[in-house]
């Protein structure tokens, strides 16, 4: 009982910040998700707490960040059954043990609580948690008191790696593939120089009759401004418009962000770009063709948006979040076919994140955007991630088409300069060199 209180206390601490709706709209919850399985995989009895404290007893992690994530997502998840769990397990646990001491402890918490949801929920319970969902409770309850939560990252740095453990670090999957897309184009350029594998992958985008004009839209949304999958989702979605400016074609891009979170206190900034404007010049393939297929609606503008199924095929009502993983992952199975066909001897898979990586990798190797620019074109508000994107550094000073295309890059709020302490404003205007 005691323990379950403090875990409570905890649970609420671990919510302060971003609530659980926060986290599943933003799709972090669903990648908590994935970093909880992937330590259960690696606990005999497939209890993710029991991994994160095996390893953290050896101090087996390779870096403090990686600890962090998994610490992270492990504290959100035990916080949320925690919530949900605790009511029905101090009504049962009262009835079956009505000692006084646990009574009155229970007594003095509900009576000190000004969580009036919590209350309810305590007089609404009716049946004890079954042994699963006891069993979870239990080891929620013991993981959170073992590692409170620590919403601010403060004691981020405190934890120190043991360094005489060798880590052999696994690359990132994306960029392994752009790196493979980018080395078979620099082969097939020795015989031909105008050879790119955008151009060779759209024609394979415009060859596939399985693929209708919204997926086709969406495809070459992702290759012109490296946008997350999940920005195509109903509750976002992307507004794209035409112009002609002096006889010159443009398209601009409204990409609504997914990953935004507003500041909550003075140590914890706000993250992700809640508007973000691409604006370019139709030169490569599958600008000028999205500037078409816009112009033969009889419209200025198209809204690229896809509904996802609100049920599974068993009928169970499915989240938000979980409809746009289904939604990603559609759209991931036919990027990749795709890519199959037009590269067979490729032996990495090609996904909507490898266009945001080459996206990426476009804006840095071609020199004409700094680091603000590029973090805002990615829907970010620090510089600090964005040694996460790109390929080689040999492909220093390269020339892209798709970058050179580019005439303005806006965001609806300053992006931090992570080197500095002060946040730089971005809007960014550059005239295309073509």
């Amino acid at each position: 009982m005691s323990d379950s209180l403090i875990a409570y206390a905890f649970a609420q601490e671990a919510n302060r910040l971003y609530a659980p709706e926060d986290l599943i709209a933003s799709g972090t919850w669903q990648k908590y998700e994935e970093r909880a399985a992937a330590l259960a995989k690696k606990s005999p009895r497939e209890n993710p707490y029991e991994a994160f404290l095996r390893i953290d007893r050896a101090g087996g992690w390779e870096t403090v960040n990686t600890r962090q994530a998994y610490r992270s997502a492990l504290v959100r998840i035990a916080a949320q059954l925690v919530i949900e769990g605790a009511p029905s397990f101090w009504k049962h646990h009262i009835s079956q043990k009505p000692t006084a001491t646990a009574t009155l402890q229970l007594n003095d918490w509900l009576r000190k609580s000004s969580d009036s949801a919590l209350v309810a929920r305590f007089v609404a319970a009716q049946r004890p948690l079954d042994k699963t969902d006891y069993d979870s409770f239990r080891s929620a309850v013991a993981f959170l008191v073992a590692q409170p939560p620590d919403p601010s990252h403060q004691a981020l740095r405190k934890y120190k790696i043991d360094r005489s453990v060798k880590f052999r670090r696994k690359p990132n999957a994306q960029i392994a593939s752009l790196r493979a897309l980018n080395q078979h184009q620099d082969r097939k350029c020795k015989s031909d120089p105008t050879y790119c594998w955008f151009d060779t992958y759209w024609q394979f985008v415009m060859a596939d009759d399985d693929t209708g004009d919204l997926q086709r839209a969406m495809i070459a949304t992702l290759i012109l401004t490296g946008c997350r999958p999940v920005e195509f989702s109903s509750r976002l979605g992307i507004e794209v418009s035409i112009a002609d400016v002096d006889a010159a074609k443009r398209l601009a891009f409204k990409i609504n962000g997914a990953k935004t979170a507003t500041k909550k206190e003075i140590l914890v900034e706000a993250k992700g770009q809640a508007i973000r404007q691409i604006t370019l010049g139709c030169h490569s393939p599958e600008a000028l063709w999205l500037y078409c297929h816009i112009s033969r609606s009889g419209e200025n503008n198209l809204v690229l948006r896809q509904a996802a199924a609100p049920r599974s095929s068993s009928g169970k009502v499915l989240s938000i979040a979980e409809q746009e993983r289904l939604l990603t992952n559609s759209l991931g199975k036919r990027i990749k076919k795709i890519a199959s066909r037009a590269f067979p001897r490729l032996k990495h898979n090609v996904t909507p994140y490898v266009f945001r990586h080459a996206f990426a990798d476009a804006l840095r190797t071609e020199g004409r955007f700094d680091e603000q620019a590029r973090a805002a074109a990615l829907g970010q508000q620090s510089t600090r991630t964005l040694g996460h994107y790109g390929g080689s550094n040999r492909r220093k000073n390269t020339q892209s088409v798709r970058s050179r295309q580019i005439v303005c890059i806006e965001a609806s709020s300053p992006v931090r300069d992570y080197s500095r302490s002060f946040p730089n404003d971005i809007r960014m205007n550059s005239r295309p060199r073509l």
